[in-house]
């Protein structure tokens, strides 16, 4: 019981932060890519907990510290750099995909020819 609390009040805290779920394989990992591209994450932290944490399963964590390199390009000013930025992630997606049997994806930004 005093667990759960401390647990709830780190989880809940706007001064502290629990991570909530890791990636575990390949599927997870193609799972979290499609819910940050759709927007629809599971909690606020998601992607971050994602991009600041090393993952035990090295093909998860290639993967994973070839998209955090391209993390700047998300806040970049220039809309180009953004859609660059999105291009690279369906790119780990679909070939993480790949690996697990699971179609590819595509992306289409607003207005994009």
């Amino acid at each position: 019981m005093i667990w759960k609390r401390i647990r709830d009040l780190l989880r809940f805290s706007a001064h502290a932060h629990l991570r909530e779920r890791r990636v575990a394989n390949m599927a997870d990992l193609v799972a979290l890519i499609d819910r940050f591209l759709d927007d629809n994450l599971s909690y606020e932290l998601e992607w971050d907990d994602f991009i600041s944490w090393t993952n035990r399963n090295p093909n998860v964590e290639a993967i994973r510290d070839r998209i955090a390199a391209t993390e700047p390009l998300f806040f970049s000013k220039h809309p180009e750099d953004r859609k660059r930025a999105i291009d690279m992630l369906v790119e780990e997606r679909n070939a993480a995909a790949a690996l697990i049997g699971t179609p590819p994806r595509t992306f289409e930004f607003p207005g994009r020819p």
